[in-house]
């Protein structure tokens, strides 16, 4: 049951109103069969019951079963103690009405086995084997009443009547083997159930996995599309633009134009250059750089190069720690520089002054480390922050970054994790397994 196997918010506690509702359903009809099969017996075997008690069970198992309803009503969570309580409940009802209704020789004993399969599916392990546990010394309760253990008390009529004719003993040893049956197809139960129900849940976490990388695939793909349509789009007139901005420029030297016509003809050609590197940007983030060539280069090359470069672009020359003792690796240069610049832009945006990044070995994997000292993050971004198209930059931003920087991580066998905080700065941990990246020396 959900409720005693959490996964996730809104999901548990749908699952959980919905196993315990159908569980109350289970119990309705356990109440409406004890009725019928009470009265036949009655009315068809002439067997004398104890009426009185056995109607007060029942209707204490119907009034509960309201209660139940109505809390069910009231709340969509079910906490687990409650329904371990409920099940051990069930337990303790059967094995009264038992008590009332033949003892260890009635043949519904087998009921037992059905609070059993229902603890071992919808709970914990630990609280199944307690469950199982209940229940075995419930139904073994019920044989000192028949002569099974040393202790004696009165034996049903029922038991008598099957004993005159048999051997001195049989009937209490066809009672320990009973009992003994019972506890073993309990434990089996419980065993392989759990197992099956372990199985089947790692079944759907792997599917749901499968979903998301497909999530993510597609809209990889429609992002690429989309830049491969712009920058098809976009390269025509660029180059018209271009070619005209060079005529431009050539003649307005020629003619010995001012400085500052001059200067803005120049800056229209760079701003045109400036728009081709982006649309390029645009298709590599949208994951075109899976023909990247692949090039070794020790960490410390790999980092002079990012600090370079997001020192021309935003002004911010972050401090680097390598402490992989001479680490090289071998990997797609240029989107490997791209993801981690992407950071390091991240930190600055968050207004940050102080950046850090740091590399390290820790057993079979590289950590790769941006910290620094911004605005932070709270929880709700925190945990979207991977997500694609999530930005809290507004137009300025297309929120691809960490989710890039995440799916490069994934790709070698790694993994993202961000720390982070309201007003306390932020830190981005990259995992990339060693052998994925080729590593050697170090």
């Amino acid at each position: 049951m959900a409720a005693a196997r959490p996964h996730n918010g809104g999901e548990s506690a749908t699952a959980a109103g919905i196993a315990f509702g159908w569980f109350l359903h289970l119990r309705w009809a356990a109440v409406a069969c004890q009725v019928v099969v009470i009265a036949l017996v009655a009315r068809l075997l002439a067997i004398s019951l104890p009426f009185f008690i056995l109607a007060l069970l029942i209707l204490f198992q119907g009034g509960t079963n309201l209660l139940f309803h109505r809390l069910l009503r009231r709340r969509r969570t079910i906490p687990e103690p409650l329904f371990g309580l409920v099940m051990i409940w069930d337990v303790v009802h059967l094995t009264l009405l038992l008590h009332y209704t033949g003892g260890p020789m009635n043949p519904f004993t087998f009921l037992y086995l059905v609070h059993v399969t229902l603890g071992a599916v919808l709970m914990r392990p630990a609280w199944a084997w307690g469950l199982a546990a209940s229940t075995v010394a419930a139904y073994a309760a019920l044989f000192p009443l028949g002569g099974l253990w040393p202790l004696r008390q009165t034996r049903p009529v029922c038991i008598d009547a099957v004993a005159a004719g048999a051997p001195v003993g049989s009937l209490d040893l066809h009672l320990q083997g009973m009992w003994v049956a019972f506890a073993l197809t309990v434990g089996f139960i419980v065993l392989f159930v759990g197992r099956i129900q372990k199985d089947l849940e790692e079944h759907r976490r792997r599917l749901i996995r499968l979903r998301e990388e497909k999530y993510k695939s597609d809209r990889l793909a429609a992002l690429a599309t989309l830049s491969a349509g712009a920058a098809h789009e976009f390269s025509t007139p660029l180059a018209t633009i271009a070619v005209a901005a060079g005529e431009m420029l050539h003649r307005l030297r020629k003619e010995g134009a001012a400085a500052d016509l001059v200067e803005d003809a120049s800056l229209i050609r760079q701003e045109v250059q400036r728009c081709h590197r982006i649309l390029e940007q645009l298709a590599a983030d949208a994951g075109q750089h899976a023909g990247a060539p692949i090039e070794r280069v020790t960490i410390t090359e790999l980092l002079d190069l990012v600090v370079i470069e997001c020192a021309e672009e935003t002004g911010l020359r972050p401090r680097f720690v390598d402490q992989t003792g001479g680490l090289s690796i071998a990997v797609p240069l240029e989107p490997f520089v791209r993801v981690v610049k992407a950071l390091l832009k991240n930190a600055v945006d968050a207004g940050a002054t102080l950046v850090q990044v740091s590399c390290r070995c820790e057993g079979e994997f590289l950590l790769l480390a941006v910290e620094d000292n911004g605005a932070g993050m709270d929880d709700e971004t925190r945990k979207r922050a991977t997500d694609p198209f999530f930005s809290t930059k507004g137009v300025r931003g297309m929120g691809l970054g960490l989710f890039l920087a995440r799916t490069m991580a994934e790709q070698h066998g790694g993994s993202l994790v961000i720390t982070s905080g309201p007003g306390q700065g932020c830190r981005v941990v990259l995992r990339f397994a060693l052998a994925a990246l080729g590593a050697s020396g170090g």
